[in-house]
């Protein structure tokens, strides 16, 4: 029962917030107004409480998929790793650029986070920063600090 109201309640708040978005204004694909991202989280929303909501009636319940407790077996180290990394990120992203700081954070989180090899990391950072270049300067006219690259 009580999964059921929590569904209902997440379903409810992101039909408030779907219609506050609306009222900020959508604008299209081309020309996203400033509720168009909260319009989509609200969405988002809706669906997963919908599809909980779902498997509430279908008797798949939640304690009974749960074997362990909800936290056993969690990364502690890991997830400060990240966010250490993260707020070090942050901090730098001005002073040494999109492209400089974002391929340290991304080295960072493949070699100290998830071990792999250097060419590896190497590789997946380089793909990350153009695919955000792409995406963000190219596509989407999104200006970042050149910082001691000075690109």
């Amino acid at each position: 029962m009580g999964n059921r109201v929590g569904s209902i309640f997440w379903f409810l708040i992101g039909l408030y917030t779907a219609m506050g978005a609306i009222r900020l204004g959508i604008g299209s694909m081309r020309q996203p107004g400033p509720g168009f991202i909260f319009l989509l989280a609200a969405l988002l929303l809706m669906i997963l409480s919908i599809i909980d909501l779902g498997r509430t009636f279908i008797g798949v319940s939640k304690m009974s998929q749960a074997k362990e407790p909800l936290w056993a077996g969690v990364r502690w180290q890991k997830i400060l790793l990240v966010l250490v990394g993260i707020l070090i990120y942050i901090f730098v992203f001005k002073f040494l650029g999109f492209f400089l700081s974002t391929f340290l954070l991304m080295i960072f989180l493949f070699k100290a986070v998830e071990t792999t090899k250097w060419w590896k990391a190497i590789l997946g950072s380089l793909i990350t920063i153009l695919i955000a270049h792409g995406i963000f300067k190219l596509w989407l006219k999104v200006p970042f600090p050149s910082g001691l690259l000075g690109f």
